[in-house]
């Protein structure tokens, strides 16, 4: 499951990590009383009582039971959950079970109105969490933490007519999608990324502005989305408004500077991602990554996260660290994608892999050439008598003071001295140099136009058609 960032990270997280990692709430979310209880669904629409053996056997031989209900749900929108619950009036008290461990933890608390609080414990009866939220019509909403309020998790949920899991694919719900227009005599590529949480992030090129946007924001359950459009500086350029509702065409509205423009999109692609996600008493992991029309570039993403999967499970194996609320779900760990450029020929970005048990995240680029499936090189790129390595190197050298935290922040100006830009990745208007991501100050990125490498670059490199 994902971990929220402090609140100092949403900038980093917006731009393109998840929305949670690795949380440190102090304590959990307020909840008011409202005024009246719901209805109870089983009993308005005329049909008794579920009925499930392990549930009955949590309340008094007496007790009067107004139902038995089930929800499937995930934790931020990655680890399956099952609940299974009972209501007396009063008490609420069930069973929370991860869908692929089957690690079950026993549920006991109250339901007043639609107000939702509940406390977890686990096989040796001890408190291991807190759940606390809203249960209202078949939807809950709900936030779990650890017993003591140090990590968090969002919880949604819908009622579902029995407590099987169905162990679908947590990247059901998630797509990255490419669409292009034209504004004012030039050519417009946006990219949205729809991640966990409804989180939407990507990228917008147009060419008349002769920049690239970051994209940061969120689909909401009607499909309108909003976002800003994000200059590198950090500032926002414009905030956009459209409709996924029917997603091969949208008009993208963008109103920023006191100009508003209209963009009527057309979606020229649509890839679903990847999603591996497991969840037990101690630990938990979970990845997004993209599935591309190239399989040759998807046995290549696989390889890598695969490998990270496998360093995870070895890691958390060597711990052994003992079932007890201290530990509930202390080793954590989270990959995440992000895409850079998309066009008819090449898909480009990065993933990030980030444990709780390191300080420091991984991560590589890549630069896919989706005519061959081959990964895009410096050598594939630049004259034989260009050092590549050593030129960039000196670029960044010169370029990193310019970076507002540079003289600002010592501990910024020693992180990124050391780690320096250890990837590059393509994107319309020139090579991009980026740190790994840090936990505080995310990811760095120098870009280096293609007019000033045009003099070293091969005639027949594959990126050509960028080159101008």
């Amino acid at each position: 499951m994902l971990r929220c960032l402090p609140t100092l990270l949403l900038g980093a997280l917006l731009l393109g990590a998840p929305a949670c990692l690795f949380a440190q709430k102090t304590n959990p979310p307020k909840t008011t009383k409202p005024a009246a209880a719901p209805a109870n669904p089983a009993a308005s629409a005329g049909k008794p009582p579920a009925r499930d053996t392990a549930v009955v056997n949590l309340f008094d031989a007496k007790a009067n039971l107004q139902w038995i209900r089930f929800f499937r749900g995930r934790l931020d929108d990655a680890t399956e959950v099952l609940l299974s619950l009972g209501f007396d009036g009063s008490n609420c008290r069930g069973y929370l079970s991860y869908a692929k461990s089957q690690e079950r933890f026993r549920l006991s608390g109250t339901l007043e109105g639609v107000v939702l609080i509940l406390e977890e414990y686990d096989r040796k009866n001890a408190v291991s969490g807190h759940l606390t939220g809203s249960l209202q019509g078949e939807q809950m909403e709900a936030e779990w933490t650890n017993a003591s309020n140090t990590l968090g998790s969002r919880f949604e949920a819908k009622e579902v007519p029995t407590a099987k899991a169905l162990n679908i694919p947590c990247g059901d719900n998630k797509w990255i999608r490419r669409f292009v227009s034209r504004w004012n005599n030039g050519r417009v590529d946006l990219v949205l990324a729809r991640v966990n949480n409804n989180i939407l992030n990507g990228y917008l090129w147009i060419e008349t502005d002769d920049k690239t946007y970051a994209l940061a924001g969120k689909i909401f359950p009607d499909e309108h989305y909003e976002i800003q459009a994000i200059l590198p500086n950090g500032k926002t350029a414009a905030h956009l408004q459209g409709s996924m509702k029917t997603p091969s065409a949208n008009d993208c509205k963008w109103i920023g500077s006191g100009e508003k423009r209209e963009i009527k999109l057309t979606m020229r692609e649509n890839y679903v991602v990847g999603c591996l996600e497991y969840a037990d008493y101690t630990s938990s992991y979970d990845a997004l990554y993209p599935r591309t029309r190239c399989e040759a570039c998807n046995t290549s993403l696989d390889r890598r996260i695969n490998d990270w999967v496998t360093k995870c499970k070895t890691t958390i194996g060597a711990q052994k660290k003992p079932e007890t609320p201290a530990n509930r779900n202390a080793l954590r760990a989270s990959a995440w994608y992000d895409v850079t450029c998309w066009t008819e020929t090449l898909f480009c970005g990065y993933l990030t892999f980030a444990e709780s048990w390191k300080d420091a995240t991984d991560g590589v680029s890549f630069n896919f050439d989706l005519r061959s499936g081959k990964e895009i090189t410096y050598e594939d790129l630049f004259n034989k008598n260009f050092n590549a390595k050593e030129w960039f190197g000196e670029y960044t050298r010169k370029e990193m003071p310019k970076i507002s935290k540079f003289a600002a922040d010592p501990k910024f100006r020693e992180w990124l001295a050391k780690d320096g830009f250890q990837m590059f990745t393509i994107r319309r208007d020139g090579l991009e140099l980026s740190s790994q991501f840090h936990p505080v100050y995310g990811q760095q990125h120098l870009i280096v136009p293609y007019s000033t490498l045009k003099p070293y670059m091969r005639r027949d490199n594959p990126i050509a058609d960028l080159v101008k």
